[in-house]
């Protein structure tokens, strides 16, 4: 039997939202062919694991007494235990899936740790989690790939304390009002907001600071529809979802839209309430040109695993907002009509990652520049 890490959580505002999709994760993989290690990352950086993990129940409560240190050396898991700090082996790990939504987690850490361990991975591995985890950086890659994004203007905390005058002078002359504030590395829409002139955009702007130091503004879009479009591989061959219109509220797909409205808070499937309302609304060349435009990304970023792309649909244009290359429950919902249908998609990524692994590690070559 593989055993299976399924890391989720992490130091980041998104940590709760991904417990959602972790523990969704945890009692979907089919316990008949995998042992199913849950990997807690915890908002103190530290990695935890526990039985209770697979009971949502526990998170909620706040019941993280029983959880036990964990750490990754060589390929295999370690437990700390004890007020000693003795460590007892847990075992190799056969195959990694990442759960984390946002910071280090979705953005190149989980990868990174997979990679220099040596875990086949069934998620995208660490560059293109790293751009991607940047909204500035996304724009540049699309812009790359011929993939057309909203205008916008990038800038980091020190610049703005520098020229915060000549920043603004930029948005409104390249932008316009209203214009969209989002912090560059954050998702779920956490901290986003429209701001309607200068002086709530100023305000828009260091509540975005709060939260990171790089902060995006785009052009707003009036009557814009927001559409998800999904992408995975196996065996070397990208299949590419459906597109689907999202609901979205207040001009914004905003998080209380998410994760908040029609009960989604306590439910495992959020995302897919609000999403399986648009399914095959999109059709013709706009449905095509969508698709081309995921596969496109997907593939010429190299990625792996379930990567969705969320666009923004203006008239008879299309924009790409987002790449999420860890999705809220793993955008299953995209693929799948039914629960018991995402066991079968997850397993199959698994043992795609092992497949791809098999290859082995390129030769490292000594130079040599030591002894000479």
């Amino acid at each position: 039997m593989r055993r299976v890490a399924v890391v989720f959580g992490g130091k980041s505002c998104e940590n709760e939202i991904s417990v959602l999709t972790g523990v969704f994760v945890l009692n979907v993989l089919d316990r008949t062919k995998y042992e199913v290690l849950p990997v807690y990352l915890h908002t103190d950086g530290a990695f935890y694991t526990a039985g209770k993990m697979f009971d949502l129940g526990t998170f909620r409560k706040g019941n993280y007494g029983a959880f036990q240190r964990i750490f990754f050396e060589g390929g295999t898991a370690y437990l700390f235990r004890g007020a000693g700090k003795k460590i007892k082996e847990i075992g190799r790990i056969d195959v990694a899936l990442n759960c984390c939504h946002g910071g280090l987690g979705e953005g190149g850490g989980v990868s990174a740790l997979m990679q220099m361990n040596g875990i086949p991975l069934a998620s995208p591995e660490l560059t293109a989690s790293g751009v991607f985890m940047d909204k500035g950086l996304t724009k540049l890659a699309a812009k790359a790939l011929s993939v057309p994004t909203v205008e916008f203007v990038r800038f980091e905390e020190s610049e703005y304390r520098r020229r915060g005058a000549f920043v603004l002078k930029n948005i409104e002359s390249r932008l316009g009002y209203p214009a969209i504030v989002k912090p560059a590395r954050l998702g779920s829409s956490i901290g986003l907001t429209v701001a309607e002139n200068e002086e709530e955009i100023k305000e828009a702007i260091e509540a975005a600071f709060e939260l990171d130091e790089r902060v995006v503004v785009e052009k707003f879009l009036k009557g814009k529809k927001d559409i998800n479009c999904a992408a995975y591989s196996l065996g070397g061959e990208i299949f590419v979802s459906e597109p689907e219109e999202a609901a979205s509220g207040e001009g914004i797909y905003s998080f209380s839209d998410k994760y908040l409205k029609g009960g989604a808070a306590g439910g495992k499937n959020a995302e897919k309430m609000q999403s399986a309302r648009g399914r095959g609304s999109i059709t013709g060349e706009l449905r095509e040109k969508i698709r081309m435009y995921t596969k496109t990304l997907y593939k010429r970023m190299s990625m792996y695993g379930i990567v969705r792309m969320d666009y923004l649909l203006s008239g008879d244009k299309v924009y790409l907002g987002e790449v999420n290359t860890v999705p809220g429950s793993l955008a299953y919902y995209l693929f799948c009509d039914r629960i018991s249908d995402a066991r079968g998609l997850f397993g199959a990524l698994l043992e795609d990652a092992i497949a791809r692994a098999k290859g082995g590690e390129k030769r490292i070559i000594r130079t040599g520049i030591l002894e000479g």
